[in-house]
């Protein structure tokens, strides 16, 4: 019989042939290589947070890589660590912090399977070390992999293999069943964080000279303020005080807090221009204490990763996520505040959390990166997904890729074949041919990507 499988939050739901936990790289070639079986498509499951169909292989076979959790080795001196598929991000930089290492990238997903993050789309803000700007998105610092392909082979893929990795570093599991990663790492310094509004306009006007006081910053969106929250991180100073109360408090409010509060408005105030006041004088405290409270020093890297729960309860959030071009993301920021507040006047729809965003450097380390034309900064709109949320994902989309975004195959739910023609179109026929070559019988190809790709 079928066995249901739902992502994390729960708003996606399919149904695959068979879900198989497995313990070593033997398993996956006898799987993967059985196709009487073990039907196509070949699909590999971790946390299963992504909110778009990527994740699905109905009728298929899941491959559940979570229980290949070990962490191989930790080189001091290389600065590199090795794992296998299924570590947790925030147990891996846990154990990097206690030797004196950190990620490059610590996104607050820590949930993220490590196999995952190494071939596919995520979001953080690019980190500034010694003037030096680093990469946004964890898959960049991946180095090597080591996979099985559609005829149980193994295939190890190496910095030095130039377009073969960038292809794998957002192959999203379709040129292999990836087993093990090694990512590079560096020492771990202190983090200062704080936290500055502003308004939009003036945001819009100043961002040139904001991005260029070299620290990392992460965005707090107010559409219906008129405000700005910028996070900046930067190297901080004096003696690392892991598990800080400012990213405690902070996450617990992003992670539980917010979420609950939202979606107990959002359910038992009938009425939506109460609810839309509610929600604003909720965004005016949050703003207060965000940039008067969340201010630290010498917090810890790994102290803004998050650990999830493993089902999303109550409190829970969805999300999407597009990427603009930094020379226009000013008229950019302020088209997006105009068109949320027009589709709440027409269609009495607004997100029931707060817009974030990204600053992110330019990124050619994956084929299909989101800066890979340039730097960019997002418009992330964060919602419990309650009723009108998929509506305005569609109109929303529609205004990124007018707005000449790019979207992300994991993060960015309701995306058309002609959005992603326009933003990878070239990216597409480079790695189609690839996918070709490793992959010749569609073993690990699903109606998702073939519709993206626009492909037969």
């Amino acid at each position: 019989m079928a066995v249901m499988v739902q992502n994390w939050k729960g708003s996606i739901t399919y149904h695959a042939n068979s879900v198989e936990k497995v313990q070593s790289v033997e398993e996956i070639a006898a799987i993967v290589t059985d196709g009487n079986r073990y039907p196509s498509p070949v699909r590999v499951k971790g946390s299963h947070h992504s909110t778009t169909n990527c994740v699905v292989a109905e009728g298929g076979t899941v491959i559940d890589v979570t229980g290949m959790n070990q962490i191989l080795e930790i080189d001091r001196e290389a600065k590199t660590i090795r794992m296998q598929a299924g570590v947790m991000h925030i147990d891996a930089a846990r154990e990097l912090e206690k030797h004196g290492l950190q990620f490059f990238v610590n996104v607050e997903l820590g949930n993220l399977t490590v196999g995952s993050g190494a071939c596919g789309g995520t979001k953080d803000a690019s980190y500034i070390s010694d003037g030096e700007i680093e990469y946004g998105q964890v898959a960049s610092y991946c180095i090597g992999m080591k996979a099985v392909q559609a005829n149980g082979s193994i295939l190890e893929v190496g910095e030095e293999d130039g377009e073969l990795i960038q292809a794998m570093r957002s192959s999203y599991g379709l040129l292999g069943v990836i087993y093990e990663v090694t990512y590079g790492v560096k020492t771990i310094r202190p983090m200062a964080v704080e936290h500055v509004a502003y308004h939009v306009e003036e945001f819009a006007a100043r961002l040139d000279e904001l991005i260029g006081q070299g620290r990392s910053m992460m965005l707090y969106l107010f559409p219906f303020r008129d405000r700005v929250v910028v996070e900046y991180r930067y190297d901080g100073t004096g003696e690392i005080q892991s598990r800080s109360w400012q990213w405690r408090l902070r996450n617990w409010v992003w992670k539980t807090g917010s979420p609950a509060f939202a979606r107990i408005v959002t359910q038992f105030v009938p009425f939506r221009r109460l609810r839309s006041w509610i929600f604003d004088r909720y965004n005016q405290l949050s703003q207060w204490v965000i940039t008067r409270a969340l201010r630290g020093r010498n917090t810890s890297p790994a102290d803004q990763i998050i650990r999830y729960p493993q089902r999303a309860g109550f409190a829970s959030y969805t999300f999407s996520i597009w990427s603009f071009p930094r020379a226009s993301f000013g008229r950019t920021i302020l088209d997006y505040y105009r068109f949320c507040r027009d589709y709440f006047e027409h269609r009495g729809y607004r997100c029931d959390l707060l817009n974030v965003g990204y600053s992110i450097a330019e990124d050619r380390q994956s084929l299909f990166s989101y800066t890979r034309h340039g730097p960019a900064l997002t418009l992330d709109p964060v919602s419990t997904g309650s009723e009108g949320w998929d509506e305005f994902l569609v109109a929303y989309n529609e205004f990124c890729s007018e707005h000449d975004g790019t979207p992300l195959f994991n993060q960015t739910k309701a995306i058309t074949t002609a959005q992603v023609g326009k933003a990878f179109g070239p990216e597409i026929e480079r790695f189609s041919a690839l996918r070709r070559h490793h992959d010749p019988g569609d073993r690990f190809y699903t109606p998702y990507f073939r519709d993206l790709f626009g492909t037969p």
